[in-house]
């Protein structure tokens, strides 16, 4: 299990800084601080027990007296620590395989992307991919898949990388997110981004989700996105309530109204009940439910004859914690 405590990175820097401590000669400084470097990075990857091997080492490699032994024995730890992650790596051979031949195919059909997110699936659930990012049969497609011409290996890529929570990808997967013309493409490319928890990548989303994009599934899209980084939704929201663009302040509310109650936020709907046209006011009485807002038939009363609006009226009515305002909801559903 990899350490994720407070003091961990002090730790680490601590182990790699003692192998240079006692060194005074160029040579020797250029080669153990290139080590430091690379040992920083290997260590922050592996595990409490593989640490402290690693600490044992380093004081092993500080006393050895000539320049070739050291040299020699960094080298043996950078090699082992690499074999460390490797042998993290389990990739089901099922799943593997499924890699290896859509690597060499041409093309993936969808039904065949289909079959192996189910396998993903699968492994997901028995937490046998948890490594995935550190399987070599991981690192040699994923690229290949990524750069291909095909919707369904592109799809694939993302899938991959979403699951292995691979962040380095980031910039590519943002700069597609409203190039990919499939919207398969684009549905697993937004959930890889949500899964990495990228929080550069709010903005794009929510611009890729108020944008006309009917076959994305976006119900589901938005149940991940308010839930994978709350802060940055939250920021990201309130940049566009009051945007010249009715689908981006119609998202922003729903986004603003799904958390916690918010004074600033009840204000801003009690001024676009009265301000939006008939069409969009159902999305701010909707709002209004979701955060429970009270002393609601004063507001909602002119609109409760009006076919489209009289059942989410009603559903915010009941929700309000004002006694005459469920009391209206009764009349109303009578």
């Amino acid at each position: 299990m990899t350490i994720f405590q407070p003091g961990f990175f002090w730790e680490r820097k601590t182990v790699a800084n003692n192998i240079s401590s006692r060194h005074t000669d160029d040579r020797t400084r250029t080669y153990l601080f290139n080590f430091k470097l690379v040992l920083c990075q290997m260590v922050a990857k592996q595990t409490e027990h593989e640490v402290s091997v690693l600490r044992e080492a380093v004081h092993v490699v500080r006393n050895f007296e000539t320049m070739k032994l050291r040299i020699f024995l960094v080298y043996f730890l950078l090699a082992s620590c690499s074999g460390w992650n490797e042998k993290e790596c389990n990739i089901p051979d099922q799943l593997k395989n499924e890699i290896t031949a859509a690597v060499k195919n041409q093309t993936l059909s969808e039904q065949d992307f289909l079959r192996i997110n189910n396998i993903i699936n699968e492994c997901e659930v028995k937490e046998s991919l948890n490594n995935l990012r550190n399987c070599i049969d991981y690192k040699n497609s994923i690229l290949v898949l990524l750069k291909a011409e095909d919707n369904g290996k592109r799809t694939l890529a993302y899938r991959l990388i979403g699951s292995a929570a691979d962040d380095s990808y980031n910039p590519v997967l943002i700069s597609r997110l409203n190039i990919e013309e499939s919207s398969l493409c684009k549905t697993w490319n937004a959930t890889a981004l949500m899964s990495v928890k990228a929080p550069e990548s709010s903005t794009p989303l929510f611009k890729l989700f108020s944008s006309d994009n009917k076959d994305l599934p976006l119900r589901i899209l938005l149940g991940i996105y308010l839930k994978y980084d709350p802060p940055n939704v939250k920021k990201t929201a309130w940049k566009f309530v009051d945007s010249e663009n009715r689908r981006e302040q119609i998202l922003a509310i729903q986004c603003l109204s799904s958390y916690e109650e918010n004074k600033k936020l009840q204000v801003k709907l009690k001024e676009f009940l009265s301000s939006w046209d008939l069409q969009s006011k159902g999305w701010v009485i909707s709002s209004m439910s979701q955060q429970n807002m009270g002393k609601l038939r004063p507001l909602l009363e002119q609109y409760a004859n009006v076919g489209d609006l009289k059942e989410v009226i009603i559903l915010a009515l009941k929700n309000s914690p004002t006694d005459s305002d469920k009391e209206y909801a009764k009349q109303l559903g009578d």
